[in-house]
């Protein structure tokens, strides 16, 4: 698919929603529409794989899907962490982030398939937005989406599309805003303001409601899930003194009051962070945000504005659709992030396709056309062989003719000889000089050595390392290298609170485990550069020289 036309599909946690993307100017326009309801156990959260499978082969066979999709993961799926790292290169920023992320998150990072986003720096840390999901999830997902007919092109994250939605909706926006997008089994809490955004993804759904009247009536889930449609649908029987709506009404206000506690907590969790004013207006978006009195209770308990989020804003839709745009305009926050993510400046985004399985998929797309090749290259020679048929009695004479010319030829073959011994021994020495190339090996092994070092000391990294040869007219020739690096001080360094000699001996600890290696003899005392802890700075800059073993060069 080309890249001014995109397949989007949003696989939430109750319905997934498929579109076709097609730019349109600077904006862009939805060519097509496609919903399936999801069926299953709501309360299972195991069941939702299997669901969204037969979604998209139902989708995939009634509206004609195929090709690359980028996919979208519902918030419930993946885990959304913000963490703070120190301020380095973005070539090493992946290695920092996954150390940090390690200390922070549940399970072993090998697990997970992670991403992130930076939302914030200060020139001294950084902070960034890391999004993982478990390996078996992605795996088994993908899986689902291949057995469709589909390719996936990228798995986004549905907990940092909000943000693209909201500027592309709202463009040239500057008011501290929060973005609550209520799903089936999350809700999505997006703060905006001029210098970034803060996400945190609660678990309180629509079927957090569900499950509070099923808990109230004692009625399966299921059953649950239909009443609380009809009745805040209104196409239930109730009266509204009657008891069943008092309990359903009983619910509806728990909820909403869990809403909004969660939503206070989270406030004051991003002032307390990011050092930000409170939202002075809030915009509700998603099927959950429907519920009856929401938007009231939460202007109350919140102070401030309650409006719904309108993501179609600059958004064409194809004549073809006819879905009602107040309708649509809770279902397609995502996809509209998602399109508007290239087109904005500053667009956020994560993708949590691993790259095998991207190669895999690009592979297994390119099956049928390899076959159709392969038959094609091998019935290619038949047609030469019945010409070649025909004409063989006219080649055997010009053989004959050719062999007659092939005598004054034959007097150069010694020297054609002569000059093959000479290729073959210059060959030999060529290998030779290759095996002194392939000696780099050494570099390898030393640089892992290097890395082990690093790891065992942590908190710990080289910035600069630099070879120094020196071949004396007189005497042996010397070979150092030296490493430059810095070490992160958790420690405050206010009022000269730091132990110096205990960073030190960290420091020439690391120093004894750089002469562990075997291309290494001995080493230089390493030099501290203390005025950084001085200045108010948590990092202490060294460089130390290693003496290498001249007998294994590197």
């Amino acid at each position: 698919m080309s890249s001014s036309k995109r397949l989007i599909i949003n696989c939430g946690a109750s319905r997934v929603t498929a579109a076709h993307i097609s730019k349109q100017g600077a904006g862009f326009q939805i060519d097509k529409l496609a919903v399936e309801t999801l069926h299953y156990d709501y309360s299972n959260d195991d069941a939702w794989l299997d669901a969204v499978g037969d979604a998209l082969h139902t989708l995939a066979r009634e509206h004609k899907l195929s090709g690359k999709a980028t996919l979208i993961l519902p918030g419930n799926q993946v885990l959304t962490k913000t963490i703070r790292i120190a301020n380095v290169e973005e070539s090493k920023r992946a290695q920092v982030i996954a150390f940090e992320a390690q200390q922070n998150i549940p399970y072993p990072l090998h697990e997970v398939v992670w991403d992130s986003q930076v939302v914030g720096d200060d020139g001294i840390e950084t902070e960034v937005l890391f999004i993982a999901c478990k390996s078996n999830t992605i795996n088994d997902f993908c899986a689902k989406v291949s057995d469709a007919g589909l390719v996936v092109e990228s798995i986004s994250a549905a907990t940092v599309l909000d943000f693209n939605a909201l500027q592309y909706a709202y463009p040239g926006h500057d008011e501290d805003t929060l973005l609550i997008n209520v799903g089936a089994k999350s809700t999505n809490l997006l703060f905006c303001s001029r210098d970034g955004f803060f996400v945190r993804n609660i678990a309180l759904g629509g079927n957090s409601l569900t499950q509070n009247i099923a808990d109230s009536i004692g009625k399966p889930f299921a059953q649950a899930e239909e009443l609380k449609h009809k009745f805040f649908s209104g196409d239930s029987s109730f009266s509204e003194d009657d008891s069943g709506s008092k309990v359903l009404l009983a619910s509806a206000d728990s909820f909403m009051r869990r809403m909004s506690q969660e939503i206070t907590r989270s406030i004051v969790n991003y002032r307390r962070q990011k050092h930000g004013s409170a939202p002075k207006r809030i915009l509700l978006n998603g099927r959950g945000a429907l519920l009856s009195g929401l938007v009231e209770k939460l202007a109350e308990s919140q102070k401030v504005t309650v409006e719904y989020f309108n993501p179609l804003e600059g958004v064409t839709l194809d004549g073809d659709i006819h879905i009602k745009p107040e309708e649509l305009r809770l279902q397609l926050s995502e996809i509209i992030g998602e399109a508007s993510r290239e087109m904005l400046p500053n667009g956020a985004g994560v993708n949590l396709l691993p790259d095998a399985i991207q190669s895999e998929m690009a592979f297994a797309s390119k099956k049928p056309f390899l076959i159709i090749a392969a038959a094609c290259l091998a019935l290619a020679p038949w047609p030469v062989f019945m010409v070649q048929k025909q004409i063989s009695s006219a080649h055997e004479q010009i053989a004959q003719d050719t062999q007659s010319q092939v005598a004054p030829f034959q007097s150069r073959q010694s020297a054609i000889a002569n000059n093959k011994a000479t290729a073959e021994d210059l060959g030999r020495k060529i290998q030779r000089v290759e095996g002194l190339v392939n000696s780099k090996s050494n570099w390898i092994q030393f640089f892992a050595e290097l890395q082990d070092s690093l790891v065992s000391a942590e908190d710990v990294w080289l910035d600069d390392l630099k070879v120094l040869r020196e071949q004396p007219q007189e005497g042996a020739a010397t070979y150092e290298v030296v490493v430059k690096g810095q070490m992160l001080v958790r420690e405050s360094v206010e009022g000269n609170a730091v132990d110096q000699e205990v960073l030190s001996r960290r420091i020439k600890s690391l120093q004894s485990s750089f002469e562990g290696s075997e291309f290494v003899v001995s080493s230089k005392g390493p030099m501290i550069t203390w005025t950084s802890l001085r200045e108010g700075l948590n990092v202490l800059p060294f460089s130390i020289n290693l003496v290498v073993d001249t007998a294994k060069p590197l």
